[in-house]
C-alpha cells in the first residue's frame, strides 16, 4: 500500500468515527448530526475536548462563573469554545 492509499484510509477511518460521533452526541444534544459534523470538520475541533465542554455546560450543578473557570482550566478547551461559537454566530 503506497503513501496516497494510507491516507485514503486514514481520512475514510476519521470521517467514519466522526459520523459516528456526531450521531451519539446529537442524541444527547440539542444540534443535529449534520451541525456537530460540521462543528468537528470545519473548525477542527477535537471530539474529545468537544465532549468535555459539552459536560461541562450541561452540569447544572455549576453556577456560569464555575463553568467558566472550568472551561480555562482545561488545556485547549476555551479554543474549542471559540471554534465553536464561530460556527454558531
Amino acid at each position: 500500500m503506497n503513501n496516497e492509499e494510507w491516507q485514503k484510509l486514514r481520512k475514510k477511518a476519521n470521517d467514519l468515527a466522526n459520523a459516528e460521533y456526531a450521531s451519539e452526541a446529537s442524541s444527547i444534544i440539542r444540534l443535529t448530526r449534520e451541525e456537530i459534523l460540521a462543528i468537528v470538520d470545519e473548525a477542527a475541533v477535537d471530539k474529545e475536548k468537544l465532549s468535555s465542554l459539552i459536560a461541562i455546560v450541561n452540569d447544572a450543578a455549576k453556577t456560569n462563573n464555575q463553568r467558566a473557570e472550568d472551561i480555562r482550566n482545561i488545556t485547549g478547551l476555551a479554543e474549542v469554545a471559540v471554534a465553536l461559537i464561530g460556527k454558531l454566530v
